[in-house]
């Protein structure tokens, strides 16, 4: 990094607390959001309710900058709320806490003592207790409803000690080579022994006890590797014995399965047989004995991940996207009625339910506050807030946020999330950068962190947003054809189409806020990674409307990238299998193709590891726009893969994407 680079930056990190010029100033007792504000926010990252829904046990996590790893611990508030008490504070990472099926233990994973491990500790608070010394660590577990073993997935004869031979691993790399399959493992609750209860030449994705605590349903394909997602069956295993039988065999994925509580029936979700990356996911039904599969949601239009049984095993819950939010649905068994049991403008997540299902607890987030823990009884939902996890944000000004619609040309309507700046004043234009999400089946939410994207910490997000809108910008995060939320013509409406009717749809979002004087026509950004990275890069070769660009981990050249990612079939499925039969179509919407025509300042960050858009793809793009003669930066993260997950990392990168558009686009 140069030394006018680093000045750049250090006095950006003084002065971010300043009002942006010609807004009105923050009152006195706030101030608008740095990014030291950012990287100090506590993360939630897990929700689980006793079984008799009297307590919560949840997970924060904060990113430690001197050690530079995410720390987490595990804490406990009770359902009427009142002061949490703090479970675990050790150094490192404690987390995945499951209660007992008595509620009298928590056991959770804990790297405290080196290698991964289970630990044990009562609910009213003391001493945690190792419970498992496996030499590879140990994995997400899951209590028997007898309490007796906790079942884990992990590779090939860990529990032997084959995890760690004594002979030097070779350092060739093959990736054609199988990689190690993963199977259930079962851990004595009262000791920590462990054995192996599956074993052969396939891999274990998920898998849930029946109730007597007797048998196991899991869904197995034949290798971890990302192509092999469309390829997983159900089998039932026999705890005593090792007994297996195949209980549901067909082509596409099947998965996720949910013993009933009377144990005679297996939900599961399923695409049905059919191998398209984004078609709907439904609930499936089959009796535990085999036999006929019954598809439960055939007409709900979204992604179903999985599903919770009720107490009765008359209902079976599920959250879904919808629209910008995300809510909890009931679906009853017998009839096929599905009923949202959440509602409004707040995106919930990690349901959690109570032995008798009539209380969950769960996470909700909204744009002025980060994730909290809620709980509700789901008879009338009613959900109410049990934490104030960061407190610290209180005396912040925040951007206001709001649910825009527009008409892309060919009359489709888009939705997307404006955020104003900090004091915006109506009609006045402000600078608009354009945010896009990664995906393209990706979606913008209505919370703190805008884009839905596995959970990960809010400081993952390289894009400073509320900062931006503390310094003058305003962010438009469209969701075009192609996003989660819409249903499943939407999703697929730019299969083959990348660079059209999507950029069209982003395109016409910004007009539509130039006709409404929010945006100045002559102060344009835009940003993205992954596929927001591509639709980035494309969209700078399309127009030169745009004064400064920033795209990370995105794909410029199609055709390479086939040949690079570790997903190539989902660039089959979005532009043809064969790719020397559709070549044409894979080099006519590659940036690159293009890049002749680029005239937009760039930033191009990239991380060294990434399995999914390989540097190459960044390198490629970097080299032709040198050619081109445009301005453009292009910055290696070390270490880092397709998401950022070093705190130092992660506070470079937001420095940098602040910087660059404070430079191009917000000082005057």
């Amino acid at each position: 990094m140069s030394i006018n680079r680093l000045s750049l930056i250090l006095t950006l990190t003084v002065l971010l607390s300043a009002p942006a010029a010609g807004l009105d100033s923050a009152p006195d007792s706030s101030r608008v959001m740095t990014v030291d504000d950012l990287m100090g926010i506590r993360n939630l990252t897990e929700v689980r309710i006793s079984p008799d829904g009297t307590r919560v046990a949840y997970v924060v996590s904060v990113p430690d900058l001197e050690k530079n790893r995410h720390d987490s611990d595990v804490w406990l508030v009770d359902r009427e709320g009142g002061a949490a008490l703090r479970l675990t504070a050790g150094l490192g990472r404690d987390d995945h806490p499951r209660w007992s099926p008595e509620g009298d233990r928590i056991a959770f994973l804990s790297d405290r003592s080196g290698a991964t491990q289970i630990w044990t500790i009562a609910p009213s608070g003391g001493e945690a207790v190792p419970l498992t010394e496996l030499k590879g660590g140990a994995g997400s577990f899951t209590w028997s409803p007898d309490g007796r073993l906790l079942a884990m997935l992990l590779p090939d004869g860990a529990a032997a000690g084959d995890d760690a031979p004594d002979k030097p691993a070779s350092e060739l790399i093959r990736p054609g080579e199988t990689p190690r399959h993963i199977h259930i493992f079962l851990a004595d609750a009262r000791d920590g022994s462990c054995r192996q209860l599956t074993r052969g030449d396939f891999s274990v994705e998920s898998f849930a006890w029946s109730p007597e605590s007797g048998r196991i349903v899991y869904a197995a394909r034949p290798t971890i590797r990302v192509p092999d997602l469309f390829n997983s069956d159900l089998r039932i295993v026999d705890i005593g014995s090792g007994r297996e039988r195949d209980l549901v065999a067909r082509p596409g994925p099947d998965t996720s399965p949910a013993w009933s509580p009377d144990g005679d029936r297996i939900a599961f979700v399923s695409t049905n047989r059919r191998m398209e990356w984004i078609a709907n996911w439904s609930i499936c039904l089959v009796s535990a004995e085999g036999g006929e599969v019954r598809n439960l949601t055939p007409r709900f239009d979204e992604f179903i991940t999985r599903c919770t049984w009720s107490a009765d095993g008359g209902r079976l819950f599920f959250q879904a996207n919808r629209d910008v939010t995300t809510q909890l649905f009931a679906l009853e068994v017998e009839s096929g009625r599905i009923a949202a049991v959440s509602s409004g403008r707040r995106v919930y997540g990690g349901f959690s339910f109570s032995r008798d299902s009539r209380t969950a607890a769960f996470t909700a987030s909204e744009p002025s506050r980060p994730g909290e823990v809620f709980i509700s009884n789901l008879d009338s939902f009613r959900p109410a807030r049990l934490t104030d996890i960061n407190p610290q944000l209180e005396g912040i000004e925040l951007g206001p946020m709001e649910v825009i619609r527009w008409k892309s040309p060919d009359g489709t309507e888009v939705e997307g999330i404006l955020l104003k700046p900090v004091g915006f004043e109506p009609g006045r234009r402000v600078p608009l950068l354009t945010y896009v999400h990664g995906g393209p089946s990706g979606k913008f939410a209505y919370a703190f962190s805008p884009q839905i994207g596995g959970g990960s910490p809010i400081q993952g997000e390289t894009y400073p947003l509320q900062v931006l809108a503390g310094h003058g910008a305003a962010v438009l995060m469209p969701n075009p054809r192609g996003s989660y939320g819409y249903g499943e013509k939407f999703r697929m409406a730019n299969v083959g189409d990348w660079g059209g009717r999507d950029f069209q749809d982003i395109m016409s979002g910004i007009d539509a806020l130039i006709e409404r004087g929010i945006a100045d026509p002559e102060r344009l950004g835009i940003m993205g990674r992954s596929y927001g990275g591509y639709m980035t890069a494309w969209s700078i070769t399309q127009t030169t409307r745009f004064k400064a660009a920033s795209l990370g981990a995105g794909m410029c050249n199609l055709v390479s990238f086939f040949g690079q990612t570790n997903i190539p079939g989902y660039m089959e499925y979005y532009f043809g299998e064969d790719i020397w039969k559709f070549g044409d179509l894979y080099r006519e919407r590659s940036p690159l193709t293009h890049a002749r025509r680029v005239r937009t300042p760039t930033l191009i960050t990239h991380g060294e590891k990434d399995p999914r858009v390989p540097l190459p793809q960044a390198r490629e793009y970097y080299h032709a726009m040198k050619r081109a003669g445009v301005p453009v930066e292009f910055v290696i993260f070390p270490r880092q893969g397709h998401s950022f997950h070093e705190p130092r990392m992660q506070r470079e990168a937001l420095l940098l994407n602040l910087e660059w558009f404070t430079k191009r686009l917000l000082d005057e």
